[in-house]
């Protein structure tokens, strides 16, 4: 199947906006975001309120990447005729992206939010003991585990993108080219 020349650079361009989303979100959450909250709101309960709301709104715009990502995969695998690894790199890793967010949405931030709801007081002064608090924190270390998935499925997309272009992008081999053989007159009879 031929790239119709008239989409190819939108879907690129689709793809590449995708791919940012993906990628930057994620990131500029975990280094602004949630560090910054935890530090100026007076307790990591309120930090945590104003993040789980967050949250939720990022996954879904991880969830819109990741299904952009995948089809606009699949077309620029297909129209290029990307070798059969890169195709299924292309594809696969945004159907990574896309279960890891919807873990995180569905999965692990209910339970977070409920814990917080039934603590008797604050989280904070619960004792390091008390199982709410070890839950919690069990279930923030896998939360994190599922964004730091969601970063390499979308770091991979990036990866076998610029390949793709490149090898897209590099010029054919010249064919050598002999010079014509002079035309040798034979006046010798």
């Amino acid at each position: 199947m031929r790239a119709p020349e008239r989409l190819a650079a939108p879907v690129l361009i689709l793809h590449l906006l995708a791919l940012a989303a993906a990628l930057g979100a994620p990131i500029f959450f975990a280094a602004a975001v949630a560090p910054l909250s935890f530090r100026i709101l007076p307790t990591r309960d309120l930090a945590a309120a104003l993040q789980s709301p967050l949250l939720i709104r990022l996954c879904w715009l991880l969830e819109a990447g990741f299904v952009i990502l995948l089809l606009t995969s699949w077309l620029l695998a297909r129209w290029w005729k990307a070798p059969r690894t890169t195709a299924a790199l292309l594809t696969r890793a945004p159907i990574l992206g896309v279960i890891g967010a919807v873990v995180i949405e569905k999965l692990l931030i209910p339970p977070i939010d409920k814990i917080r709801a039934d603590a008797p007081g604050l989280i904070d002064n619960l004792p390091a003991a008390d199982p709410g608090r070890i839950l919690l924190a069990r279930y923030h270390r896998l939360a994190t585990g599922f964004f730091s998935v969601e970063i390499v499925a979308a770091l991979l997309v990036l990866i076998v993108t610029a390949r793709l272009l490149a090898g897209r992008r590099a010029p054919e081999p010249l064919a050598a080219v002999r010079p014509p053989a002079p035309k040798i007159l034979n006046l010798g009879g």
